[in-house]
């Protein structure tokens, strides 16, 4: 009976082509690069075809179970198709099986024939079993689950951003005729402004700010002071720009409620010419297609476009040109004033700047150079920059000279564990001596390598129970995909570990950041810009009543963590 439906079940089933699911634990990899006919041979911005190729060499030192094939680089070739010479042989190599899978810089550098390159990663290559990693763009076929919505995403933002290029070009082009037909009205209305409501495409005087705008030009011209004005409006509790925004629902961000006038804010005040009556596009351009997604101030007037008489003025022409004059030359007062310090300036650069922060807000410290009044002497020095504001407890000022001092110290006591740790790397690799971290690594690889082929052997017997008529083809479909699934979540656990395993003897060996830069500042007899850039990531200042205290924090901190752990383990064992 058991026979007779054995049989007739094989009778009546059409049985599957035998598909071993065959592990891949290494990955022969091809580096794909290239650059178009009109970079070819120009400082392209680092999309050389040897910087690509190195952020490829990168990556695959990271992933030790990538190990290279080739290195495929069409120079001077369009991006538009793939009828390229290197890029054939690369898909040569692909059909051929010597190549399972490609690395690239970003997706631009495989095609832009977003078609073509689509059947490729849809269907050719997962066809194939090949693996396609874009290393800036974050994306590894082998960690998405194989849809061609996963497969197309990156491809996608590409094609976006190009479109949204293409977009702003044309919108720009469109809103600037709006605008010199008088059919446009700025995007943020000028403070002491609202819209007319008699009037299309018009500005009229706000009952509640024109009177402090005509306050703040009028203060000024009689001979008021910036800062003394900014300081008056604030004590006064005169609502700044932005807080009438946030009060009036235009603004969302929480600082605005909070926002206090400023001496920027009344500079910006003072140089704006809508308050003269004339519309003025062109002042803070931005636009995506060329380059300037944010707002930035266009210094050339001869760049603006300037509509005359378009509404009522807050202020004459002739108190605005006044002031417009007297501005120039309190710049050129200050300018000339501080002549007398240029040497000073030269020899005291920003050295840490971008690199100095407050410690207790987080805000990056700005950087000033500043003569005593009333003396020769000068000095520079970093404050906080939210201090005025009221939006941090204290300046936090600090002088270059100091901060320059605690950093070189700094360098100085890591240098101490230099020769230690020179040594330690030295000893491991002539006794082959392995951390303890490195032996737990070792052994959980070796044991999610078993675990793969014991799936792999059980892979095997469910086709064989399958051909043998044990299994039913729902069963075996199902057995098949939870294998194929545990098979997959191990393989990835592999390379992980593999990629941890990989940076880990690297952090152990001379290759170590930490010790790669620390011998730079070994050389060095004075520290220098050069030295900051290599090893340090921050400096943090805090203020502590009236003292001040800073932190260093360095890069590769990781590296230096690694070293000494296991200089720590050595030392232990030699001990006992």
């Amino acid at each position: 009976m058991a026979g007779r439906k054995r049989k007739t079940y094989q009778e009546q089933t059409q049985q599957p082509q035998k598909q071993m699911l065959e592990p891949v634990l290494e990955w022969p990899t091809a580096i794909y690069a290239r650059l178009s006919v009109e970079n070819a041979g120009k400082d392209d911005g680092g999309d050389s075809i040897e910087n690509q190729v190195e952020i490829c060499r990168g990556y695959l030192e990271d992933h030790p179970y990538l190990h290279l094939y080739d290195v495929y680089m069409d120079n001077g070739w369009t991006g538009t198709n793939t009828n390229r010479p290197e890029f054939q042989r690369m898909l040569d190599d692909i059909h051929s099986g010597k190549v399972k899978a490609i690395i690239i810089k970003d997706f631009s550098r495989f095609s832009r024939d977003y078609i073509e390159a689509g059947n490729l990663l849809e269907n050719v290559f997962p066809f194939l079993g090949v693996r396609f990693i874009s290393v800036t763009d974050s994306y590894d076929s082998f960690e998405t689950d194989g849809s061609a919505q996963s497969l197309l995403i990156p491809l996608k933002n590409l094609i976006n951003s190009y479109y949204s290029k293409d977009i702003s070009r044309k919108v720009s082009t469109a809103v600037h005729s709006q605008q010199l037909a008088g059919k446009h009205l700025p995007s943020q209305i000028p403070y002491g402004y609202m819209k007319s409501e008699t009037r299309a495409y018009r500005l009229e005087p706000d009952p509640e700010t024109a009177p402090v705008v005509r306050r703040i030009f009028k203060e000024f011209y009689d001979g008021a002071g910036i800062s003394q004005i900014a300081r008056e409006l604030n004590d006064e509790g005169v609502p700044s720009p932005g807080q009438i925004r946030y009060n009036r629902g235009l603004a969302v961000r929480p600082c605005y409620k909070t926002s206090r006038w400023s001496p920027q804010v009344i500079k910006q005040c003072l140089r704006n010419p809508t308050y003269t009556g004339d519309l003025v596009f062109g002042r803070m351009p931005t636009a995506l297609y060329l380059g300037t997604p944010n707002y930035s101030y266009e210094f050339d007037e001869t760049k603006w476009r300037v509509l005359s008489d378009m509404h009522e003025p807050l202020v004459s022409r002739e108190v605005f040109n006044a002031i417009k004059e007297r501005m120039a030359a309190n710049q050129k007062q200050y300018q000339e004033r501080h002549k007398a310090f240029e040497e000073f300036w030269e020899d005291n650069p920003a050295v840490l700047l971008d690199f100095v922060y407050c410690g207790d807000c987080g805000a990056r410290m700005s950087f000033t150079r500043q003569h005593i009044s009333g003396s020769d002497a000068a000095h520079a020095y970093y404050k906080c920059p939210r201090y005025p504001y009221k939006r941090c407890n204290a300046t936090h000022n600090i002088s270059q000279d100091r901060l320059i001092s605690i950093v070189w110290n700094a360098l100085q006591d890591q240098l101490k564990y230099f020769c230690d740790f020179q040594m330690l790397t030295q000893k491991m690799k002539e006794s082959g001596t392995e951390t303890a971290q490195q032996v737990s690594y070792k052994d959980e690889i070796k044991s999610v390598l078993m675990k793969i082929h014991q799936y792999m052997n059980k892979r095997e017997r469910l086709y064989e129970d399958f051909s043998d008529g044990i299994l039913s083809p729902e069963d075996y479909t199902s057995f098949k995909k939870r294998y194929e699934d545990e098979y997959q979540a191990l393989n990835k656990r592999l390379n992980h570990l593999q990629t941890l395993q990989s940076r880990l003897n690297r952090s152990l060996s001379e290759r170590n950041e930490w010790l790669v830069h620390m011998q730079t500042v070994q050389d060095a007899t004075e520290f220098n810009r050069d030295l900051l850039v290599a090893m340090v990531d921050k400096i943090l200042v805090y203020q502590v009543g009236r003292e001040r205290r800073v932190e260093v924090v360095f890069k590769y901190l990781q590296d230096f963590s690694v070293l000494q752990a296991a200089y720590e383990e050595m030392e232990g064992d030699t001990k006992k």
